[in-house]
């Protein structure tokens, strides 16, 4: 297991130089334990949810697919509920070629098996590659998770019937519940925030916390909020490509981005095919230049204490 920054960006480095690239020159690294291989950038699906004009999302999606993404993320709920139709009609003839992951927020297993049977018929599939119980946010939700007629027992069956691969957890608010919570079951996946905001937080880091337990257990780990839901780049904290290649230069698997516009895909891409992994000088300085601004106004979803009455901050997916 890594023990210091440095070991990070080796350990990074290492994952980039081994990486397999797909023809189109993408970089693909190991999911963990489940020995799928991945595009470095995932397509998220919220915004694909969001898009007025299917047709402009279906592009969108089929573009990432051509330029050499295999990864993509949903969700049941919301704009991503129809993210998840979208894909299905995008992804007919080339299912077996792409890695489906999805989420549940749903904690009883009624209310699960109505959302996992819900995202098998958007997508036109049989199974779901990466099955993952989404925003564990306190211990009290971890109980929910785990207790009697729980999701937890509609995913054990769902996986003998073969209609769930592997299982993932995502988790926006403490890396401590997240490391809780990957002790008391055998996850495959966790998808968490990793940007160099994320590491330049010294109360809350996933970068510091979470990061070294998923590699010591061979979690696949699934970048998000690299941009900080946009907020980075509104405040000037950091470009596109500097937020990419430090995220990139950490021992993750993908990095899921949401694109509304194919020359985001485009360009995000580029980056991928040419992205050189950090120094742990150059990303010590640009944790230091992120720390400099109000860490509230870029990591919201952090918000909030157990104990606080007001309890945590959601902020999007």
């Amino acid at each position: 297991m890594p023990n210091t920054r440095r070991d990070f960006v080796l350990s990074a480095t290492s994952m980039t130089a081994a990486s397999a690239l797909a023809a189109t020159g993408v970089p693909r690294r190991t999911l963990g334990k489940t020995g799928l291989q991945v595009s470095i950038m995932g397509l998220g699906g919220a915004r694909i949810g969001t898009l007025d004009d299917g047709r402009e999302a279906q592009a969108i999606i089929k573009r990432c697919y051509d330029l050499g993404v295999n990864y993509f993320d949903t969700a049941g709920a919301g704009a991503y509920g129809l993210s998840q139709a979208r894909y299905g009609a995008a992804f007919k003839g080339i299912r077996d070629n792409v890695v489906i992951s999805t989420k549940t927020r749903h904690r009883t297993a009624t209310q699960a098996q109505l959302d996992l049977d819900q995202s098998l018929s958007n997508m036109r599939t049989d199974r779901i590659d990466i099955y993952q119980v989404h925003n564990v946010i306190n211990e009290e939700d971890i109980e929910f998770i785990f207790a009697r007629n729980g999701v937890m027992e509609m995913i054990e069956k769902a996986k003998k019937a073969g209609k769930i691969r592997f299982v993932g957890v995502t988790g926006h608010t403490d890396p401590k519940i997240i490391n809780k919570i990957l002790g008391m079951y055998d996850f495959a996946t966790v998808l968490i925030p990793l940007s160099a905001t994320d590491g330049g937080n010294v109360q809350k880091s996933f970068e510091n916390e979470t990061l070294p337990l998923a590699r010591k257990k061979n979690i696949g780990v699934i970048a998000m909020k690299t941009l900080g839901a946009g907020a980075i780049l509104k405040n000037k904290a950091a470009t596109v490509e500097e937020c990419l290649r430090y995220t990139w230069s950490l021992p993750v698997s993908t990095a899921i981005l949401g694109c509304d516009q194919i020359s985001h895909v485009e360009s995000n891409l580029a980056l991928a095919r040419t992205a050189k992994p950090m120094t742990a000088a150059e990303m010590e300085s640009l944790r230091q230049r992120t720390a400099s601004f109000e860490l509230a106004a870029l990591e919201p979803w952090k918000l909030g204490h157990a104990e606080d009455p007001s309890g945590p901050v959601y902020r999007a997916d």
